[in-house]
């Protein structure tokens, strides 16, 4: 029979070193991965994946309108900004001028939907198209009603949400929508899932297919151009939330549903695509909300910013690395845009104006804002008492800065300089349940964090063993071990103490 007859005890340490699997709020805290934490916010990977820094800032506000922004698009090309406000009103942005009024969006759409043509910028906001050719804007006669524009084989292609058609004007001319049927070049129309309980809600390509995504769920492929479409049923039950929350990420299409973040990527079989949830470790929080949603794609450092109403609180995922952070903002964000050289965000103080700002490293704050950071660890559980005993923590910072470091409800001050950013904390915490944090408002480049905990263990023998005589002589041995070697773990136990101590 099994007895007990005490307890042992061993170091194990708890380390936040590589957080490379990035935050995990899907998964209970003590079954996490070593790589994953519980929270990870205002924090950013860098390109290659090795640093865990600040995220950037937004410093001052390069301009500022009076009404809310509510999208932004850029014309890669020639490296211009266009900026939509929500009283309809068009800027045209050049990086660190100032913005250029070149008219009104003529629908009903908040958020419109952009293409370039040549060069023009072709614009749906609801009702016609409308075309900027970088010195006037104008509506184009003829053309249908839409907010969905795009271009492809040398055709614009536009849909309205709520019906069934995609329209492809002429080749060659946006100007050109009448129907010939002698005529192969002219405009080409073809029903998507005619009269099967859906609108068209978002339309996409990828590889060379285009998906068209529907309010019932379903989800079409249309392949090959005009005169040879083929349109099949690609799936069905996806949730689809909205046609700005779709973006293509490398070579697959990533979009939102209520569910959470989903992609279909494209295989090496030539029209077969698999579905797949990419968000399983942010989807409990980011799909509690999804009613004004976007997505962005910041291409040059490898991150999409996803968005599911448009205010503070955005994910932030690292597509090298397949891991997210949380971004928190102290106005509403609701757009995100990339071009060669600047990260442009628009963000709104309020319901009556909306400020351009810059996302970048050489800014270390918020407009004027300090950016609060923190860092939360798995969870350590055991049935008997954990002992913290010994925490160290390093970082790297061009300046003298503060943080707290976080054991339970237990907070330890740590203040560095720019020759001292290393240190060594005594502590005894002792719990069942560990659970270890670190914040600061300073910016850092995080490098690590480790504790070491001692935990305890009951000792178990047979019956057999402990018979009076080997019991003393079992003590008797003990006795003389303990006289002739230091116990590394001296101190530690119902006297409580720090081995260190």
């Amino acid at each position: 029979m099994a007895k007990k007859v005490g307890k042992t005890q061993k170091i194990t340490t708890v380390s936040l070193v590589d957080l490379t699997g990035g935050m995990n709020v899907a998964t209970s805290p003590e079954f996490l991965k070593d790589n994953e934490c519980v929270r990870l916010e205002n924090m950013e990977f860098d390109i290659e994946g090795n640093k865990l820094r600040t995220r950037r800032g937004l410093g001052s506000p390069l301009f500022t309108f009076n009404s809310p922004i509510v999208h932004i698009y850029n014309d890669y090309e020639l490296n211009d900004f266009f900026i939509f406000l929500k009283d309809k009103r068009i800027f045209k942005y050049e990086f660190g001028k100032t913005p250029i009024l070149i008219g009104k969006l003529n629908g009903l759409a908040e958020r419109p939907s952009c293409t370039k043509w040549g060069g023009s910028l072709l614009i749906a906001s609801g009702s016609k198209l409308q075309e900027y050719d970088y010195n006037t804007l104008k509506e184009i006669e003829g053309s249908p009603e839409c907010d969905i524009v795009f271009n492809r084989s040398g055709r614009v292609v536009v849909a309205k949400t709520g019906s069934d058609l995609l329209i492809y004007s002429a080749i060659g001319d946006v100007n050109s929508w009448t129907i010939n049927s002698n005529d192969p070049a002219s405009r080409k129309d073809v029903n998507v899932g005619y009269k099967d309980g859906g609108d068209i809600v978002a339309v996409a390509e990828l590889a060379s297919d285009v998906l068209v995504f529907k309010s019932n769920g379903l989800i079409y492929d249309v392949q090959n151009e005009p005169e040879e479409w083929s349109i099949t049923l690609l799936g069905n039950n996806s949730d689809f939330v909205s046609r700005h929350a779709c973006e293509n990420i490398n070579e697959d299409m990533v979009f939102l549903s209520t569910r959470g973040l989903k992609s279909i990527q494209s295989s090496q079989v030539y029209a077969n695509f698999t579905k797949k949830d990419i968000g399983t470790n942010i989807n409990p929080e980011l799909k509690l909300r999804t009613d004004k949603p976007f997505i962005s794609d910041l291409r040059r450092t490898k991150q999409m910013i996803v968005s599911g109403y448009s205010e503070r609180e955005l994910f932030v995922f690292h597509y090298e690395l397949q891991a997210f952070t949380k971004w928190i903002f102290p106005y509403n964000v609701t757009a995100i845009c990339e071009n060669q050289y600047n990260v442009l965000v628009g963000a709104n103080k309020n319901d009556t104006s909306g400020s351009l700002y810059e996302l970048d490293f050489k800014n270390t704050k918020d407009d004027g804002m300090k950016i609060p950071q923190k860092i939360v660890s798995k969870e350590l559980r055991d049935t008997h008492k954990l002992n913290a005993y010994r925490t160290y923590i390093d970082i790297q910072s061009d300046k003298e800065g503060d943080g707290i470091i976080s054991i339970n409800d237990v907070r330890i001050e740590h203040h560095w300089t720019g020759e001292e950013q290393q240190k060594e904390y005594k502590t005894q915490i002792l719990n069942p349940i560990l659970s270890f944090m670190f914040t600061t408002d300073d910016p850092i480049i995080f490098k690590y964090a480790q504790f070491d905990i001692v935990m305890q263990r009951e000792s178990i023998v047979s019956a057999g063993s402990s018979s009076s005589g080997g019991k003393r002589r079992g003590l008797a041995n003990a006795r003389k071990r303990k006289a002739t070697h230091d116990d590394f773990l001296k101190g530690v136990g119902s006297g409580g103490g720090s081995p260190y101590s």
